[in-house]
């Protein structure tokens, strides 16, 4: 399942994280470079900001936004992984398979041929249960984060206009296929609603994030988001 979520947003993740502007080109929009001496903040995860390289040793101080290369107004740019705690991905791997292992189990009692049968719709086969937790990360709580996803609907209207909706890291997640973990879908809301005009295409998403539970028609989440910004999602 977690292939399958990395898959979903490769792209994304790639643009997410930053590259470095190549030498012949403007390189204003690069992080600033670390200062000489200067002393790593403590946390129990990595850095979310998507700037500071794994190898890094040492980090500028920490401002009150929390993250080096963040100008204090700046959201925190982010990816669907930092929203899950350490381990979280390994439990939900682990999860996914004890849950196939055991559908299996059911297809072969059902009587169906080498642990496969057609699924009638409507019948005690035909369902899939939202796996995975409300487990949150402490540190998003409160930040204004910049993420980039796909909008999922709770309904459709001529003007196209949302004041709610949820933000998920692939397209079509929880309409046409089993939704992600609670952990990996944001409730967004949104005053004035927003325009939406496509649904099928990617989004850049700037709000403030709260750790907050939410149970929704097409699936729970663990974390709200107040929008300040949408904008379409531009490969560069």
């Amino acid at each position: 399942m977690m292939k399958t979520l990395a898959a979903g947003v490769v792209v994304l993740l790639l643009v997410a994280c930053g590259s470095p502007a190549p030498a012949d080109e403007d390189d204003s929009m690069a992080p600033p470079p670390m200062p000489e001496g200067a002393v790593s903040e403590t946390f129990d995860r990595p850095s979310p900001s998507g700037y500071v390289d794994e190898s890094a040793v040492a980090s500028a101080p920490i401002g009150e936004n929390g993250y080096w290369g963040v100008k204090e107004g700046e959201a925190l740019p982010i990816i669907w992984d930092d929203l899950m705690p350490i381990g979280g991905g390994e439990a939900l791997e682990q999860e996914y398979a004890d849950f196939y292992k055991t559908l299996e189990a059911r297809y072969s009692s059902a009587g169906a041929s080498e642990g496969y049968q057609m699924i009638e719709e409507g019948s005690d086969l035909d369902y899939m249960p939202q796996l995975g937790g409300f487990e949150t990360v402490a540190e998003l709580d409160g930040k204004l984060i910049r993420i980039p996803g796909y909008v999922v609907p709770f309904d459709f209207n001529l003007e196209k206009k949302q004041a709610s909706f949820l933000f998920a890291p692939y397209m079509g997640a929880c309409i046409h296929t089993p939704p992600p973990p609670p952990n990996q879908i944001i409730y967004v809301e949104a005053d004035p609603a927003v325009k939406i005009d496509d649904m099928w295409v990617a989004y850049w998403l700037e709000g403030t994030l709260t750790a907050e539970k939410e149970e929704t028609d097409l699936a729970a989440t663990a974390y709200r988001l107040t929008l300040t910004k949408i904008e379409p999602y531009f490969v560069p």
